[in-house]
């Protein structure tokens, strides 16, 4: 049977996470980075006399109010939340996690410690969300998304024991080069290279892989690290011996050794100062008072080809709107349960694309991956139920900190429980967290205080982290909705091909807002 672009990222997903998925997503052409936006250049008063409702307070529907108030429009959003941003969400001293359950989580962390449970990171390849940044006076600070000092952990690794990503990383590298150098030394490549390139490959592979200069062997590397570090006097520094070249590929750290090889994970990656729901908060004070309606859940919505009317309530009382335009920034998952008076086709699409269910869990520590690790920021790894643990970049140096331990897909992309999303109950979910810990970091778990677990799927008004738009069976929905529905526009990192990214959201509200502009010419 052949092996269908969809079943080879499900497999994948399976065996290495979102993460691991994304990595072959872009392998195969099915993403992309930043590109220039569509945003027309609209004058002060453009939209002088029209009215335009935007459906959802996310940074889309932001985007959207900031650039169409500025034009001119008469802007109203409704918002079902009690807070701007959508999934561009920090938790903190205070917030209350709400599951559609009715189960509640009050988070109690001191230090101004915050979870970021949305997005994290901004890749510095955003530049349009950057530059709203800059606009909306939110202040920046570096993210630091990986350390050479951070941990990776197997059973079949260095006895269970961890080591440092920079052992995993530079061993690796030191191994592939020899074996390279001894395949063109052998002539194994005298198809492929000339007598000239293959010594130049050769002295190449040496420093690549820090080869020994008199037997092209790698023995080992000071950028792996020192088990005695260089010092003052008569001692002598002692670079660690090798790991075993067997052991780091049955261990398979691919998705760790490659994290930040992605296009949107390479350094430098930023972050707002005090959490990501800075940038929300930001563009509401920018929009004005009076424009965004909280707690507005939107009930139905009537659209034509001259006006949009939109039901919600408000503090319970039913409401009505009525404008020139609408921008709808709901999730896809939420307006399959919407009344409205769409296409059967676009109707259909609200369930064509899967919905990410996506969880994080947090829990507030004494930071002792920094007194004892010296990591500081970046990401650990193990190959078990949790298999990363998330260091914070804020506040380093502080007496404590908030650490992710567990950031994946409960259900994959085939519809089926992941190994986390089988468990039990939340109380084992929680125990699998501070396993992971513990295996990086023996006897630290006991440490782990107050911990918030959200799962995305469960968070009213969002049914999901974001809607894969890049599997191939995902496509006509994608089609589809890039229509409009009469003055009805649909705007949202689904409908950018930078899906789960802030900067894709930005994109598609600046698309929207260049077909409404258009169709007013």
């Amino acid at each position: 049977m052949s092996l269908t672009r969809r079943v080879f990222i499900q497999r994948v997903a399976q065996i290495g996470g979102y993460a691991a998925a994304f990595s072959a997503m872009h392998a195969l052409g099915l993403t992309s980075a930043a590109g220039a936006s569509p945003l027309p250049e609209l004058a002060g008063d453009f939209g002088k006399g029209k009215s335009v409702v935007i459906l959802g307070a996310g940074i889309a529907g932001l985007t959207s109010a900031y650039e169409l108030k500025n034009a001119g429009f008469k802007v109203t959003v409704l918002e079902a939340r009690n807070r701007p941003g959508g999934r561009s969400w920090s938790v903190r001293d205070g917030s209350v996690v709400e599951f559609t359950d009715g189960t509640k989580q009050t988070c109690t962390w001191s230090n101004g410690s915050y979870l970021n449970p949305g997005p994290a990171r901004i890749p510095s390849i955003h530049t349009h969300l950057l530059d709203y940044c800059q606009k909306l006076g939110v202040p920046l600070e570096v993210e630091v998304n990986t350390s050479r000092s951070a941990l990776m952990q197997s059973s079949v690794l260095n006895g269970g024991k961890a080591v440092t990503q920079r052992r995993v990383i530079h061993d690796t590298r030191g191994f592939l080069a020899e074996l390279l150098a001894k395949a063109v030394n052998k002539h194994t490549l005298d198809d492929e290279l000339t007598a000239g390139e293959q010594t130049m490959l050769v002295d190449f592979l040496k420093d690549f892989g820090d080869l020994d200069t008199s037997t092209g062997k790698y023995k080992g590397s000071s950028r792996s690290g020192y088990v005695a570090s260089p010092a003052a006097g008569l001692s002598t520094a002692t670079i660690y011996e090798p790991l075993k070249l067997h052991e780091l590929l049955a261990a398979n750290f691919s998705k760790g050794e490659f994290y930040e090889e992605q296009i949107d994970w390479q350094a430098t990656m930023f972050q707002p100062i005090g959490g990501m729901d800075r940038i929300g908060y930001g563009f509401a004070k920018a929009i004005g008072e009076g424009i965004i309606q909280y707690e507005s859940p939107v009930t139905e919505i009537k659209t034509s080809s001259g006006k949009v009317t939109v039901l919600y309530k408000h503090a319970g009382t039913p409401q009505t709107i009525t404008a020139d335009f609408c921008i709808c920034t709901m999730p896809i998952s939420v307006l399959a349960q919407t009344k409205n008076n769409f296409s059967p086709e676009t109707q259909k699409a609200f369930t064509g694309m899967p919905m990410a269910a996506l969880y994080k869990i947090a829990w507030e520590s004494p930071r002792f991956w920094e007194k004892e690790n010296n990591i500081y920021g970046g990401i650990s790894f193990t190959k078990s139920t949790v298999d990363l643990v998330w260091y914070p970049t804020d506040k380093l140096f502080s007496p404590t900190g908030v650490v992710v331990a567990g950031f994946n897909l409960e259900i994959g992309l085939d519809g089926k429980p992941t190994e986390f999303g089988a468990l039990p109950s939340t109380e084992a979910k929680l125990q699998a967290s501070r396993d992971a810990v513990e295996l990086l970091h023996p006897g630290k778990s006991a440490q782990l205080m107050k911990p918030i677990y959200v799962n995305w799927s469960k968070i009213p008004y969002s049914l999901g982290c974001f809607a894969v738009n890049q599997l191939p069976t995902s496509d006509p929905a994608y089609a589809q909705l890039d229509k409009p529905q009469g003055n009805t526009y649909f705007a949202g990192d689904y409908l950018s091909h930078l899906v789960a990214w802030q900067e894709g959201a930005v994109l598609s509200a600046h698309h929207a807002i260049a077909r409404i502009a258009q169709s007013m010419k």
